[in-house]
């Protein structure tokens, strides 16, 4: 049985705050001569956490590239960690955060400095998944019977993500956080966000930076605030809910069984309602007035709460801890290649309804590809990944077919790449990439892996192999606003 300890990452920027983890992950092949091998993430331990940083801003618009060098290279000295010796986690920017002038160019600079493979992420979507993971929500899910929803909320945005039965199966987020009204101890209101004005339009708040806020103003404010995201998860919609999401969601909320509050918010739910502004504005927001209202109005909603296991953190642990992943263990993969980030995810189902049908998975095909042609860059070896979904049992015979109809779309529309990378959910990707490779004959080279869920993800990461032939993969999104 092949095991191998590996060394993850994790570097939150959020809002507020900024964190930084190390983590040992286990990685061990499993199988019998019954059964196909497969690699699991065995074990999983932190073994460094940082202390919980504000977050260095030079501007509203603009985030301190030195200052957070000199973090990252501090903490690095700190846990005594090589650069060398990282082979997975993540960067993470998020909330406001993602959206400063200078956000991509950084996380970019970050990712480069942070290790050998080490992923730059952003987007709502999988920081709710990552957070939700951290704190102990997906562990949770599997426990109860229905979705448990972790609702994860730091300065400037609340991210949800449903899970049900261990399984991400949805995401939201709002434009609620601590940071989105910032104010002096008397009142004064240095700042409100721009995303929370429509908000505050809606529901007759009058207010303006450079004015005045009282505490009765704000703790009215914040009450709203809160049951409006509070109602919308659980389908009681009031006080213009949907003016607080960041965008809506792709498909009707589904029904929540149990709640869990995580982030900065989520912390500081514990701690003794604020009496005067003054305490309020202690770290110059209106975070601890946000928390100790949503203490108030979260009981009054039908839907259980449960404790987070984490919450300051969650989103730094699921980045370190819980975002690697390996693929299956019999893949076809060139290891030369590796490793190669941030290649861009197109998903064709492979059958429709349950059926497969040669003509119509070809035409399929053919759109994706002209649709790739569009959106992604050409020049850029691989120019993207072929994600196949939806794929019940295949036979010898369709295996022939997806091989020839992926090498001959994939060379007629892409033919400068030396590279095709495919992605599979099901356990396929051995016999599929050695029918695919005797088509192509090295032209273009051919990396076919499985076992790996594509669904919350817009890019992937494919790391150096970690037991056997399985490599290290992360699933990832690259969205900022």
């Amino acid at each position: 049985m092949k095991e191998n300890w590996i060394k993850s990452i994790g570097l939150d920027i959020g809002t507020s705050t900024t964190k930084f983890i190390v983590s040992h992950l286990l990685v061990r092949e499993i199988g019998d001569r019954f059964s196909l091998p497969s690699c699991r993430i065995v074990d999983r331990k932190i073994t460094y956490t940082s202390r919980i940083y504000t977050t260095p801003l030079k501007s509203d618009y603009e985030i301190d590239i030195d200052q957070l060098a000199e973090l990252l290279a501090y903490e690095y000295e700190r846990s005594q960690i090589g650069l060398q010796d990282v082979k997975a986690g993540a960067v993470i920017i998020t909330g406001e955060t993602a959206r400063k002038e200078n956000a991509q160019t950084i996380i970019h600079y970050l990712a480069e400095r942070a290790g050998d493979f080490v992923v730059a992420t952003a987007g709502a979507r999988l920081e709710g998944i990552l957070a939700g993971k951290g704190s102990g929500a997906m562990k949770r899910s599997f426990e109860v019977e229905g979705v448990v929803a972790n609702v994860d909320i730091g300065g400037g945005t609340a991210n949800v993500a449903l899970f049900q039965q261990g399984k991400a199966i949805q995401t939201v987020t709002f434009h609620v956080g601590g940071r989105l009204i910032r104010l002096t101890e008397h009142g004064e209101i240095d700042y409100i966000s721009e995303h929370l004005q429509p908000w505050l339009k809606a529901n007759h708040f009058d207010l303006q930076a450079g004015g005045i806020v009282t505490y009765e103003q704000l703790e009215e404010i914040c009450l709203r605030i809160n049951e409006s995201m509070v109602s919308y998860l659980t389908g009681s919609l009031k006080y213009e809910a949907e003016l607080l999401l960041l965008e809506p969601p792709s498909k009707p909320m589904l029904p929540i069984h149990e709640l869990i509050f995580s982030g900065g918010i989520g912390q500081m739910m514990t701690d003794v309602k604020p009496a005067q502004l003054k305490e309020v504005a202690k770290h110059g927001d209106m975070g601890p007035l946000l928390a100790s209202t949503l203490k108030i109005v979260s009981p009054q909603f039908p839907v259980p709460i449960s404790d987070a296991a984490e919450t300051t953190r969650a989103t730094v642990i699921g980045a370190g801890m819980q975002n690697t992943e390996v693929s299956g263990a019999t893949v076809y993969v060139n290891e030369s290649l590796l490793p190669i980030k941030n290649i861009p995810i197109k998903t064709i189902p492979v059958e429709d309804n349950g059926q497969w049908h040669k003509e119509a998975f070809h035409t399929r095909l053919q759109d994706a590809m002209l649709q790739a042609k569009e959106l992604f860059d050409a020049k850029q070896d691989p120019p993207f990944a072929i994600a196949l979904s939806k794929i019940q049992y295949c036979t010898y015979r369709m295996l022939q077919d997806l091989a020839y109809a992926l090498y001959e779309q994939f060379t007629y529309h892409f033919p400068e790449s030396r590279c095709m990378v495919v992605i599979c959910e099901s356990d396929m990707a051995k016999a599929l990439g050695q029918a695919l490779t005797k088509h192509c004959r090295k032209q273009p080279h051919v990396i076919c892996i499985d076992q790996v869920d594509f669904t919350h993800g817009d890019y992937i990461d494919l790391g150096l192999p970690v037991a056997g032939e399985a490599i290290s993969i992360s699933i990832k999104t690259l969205a900022f606003s």
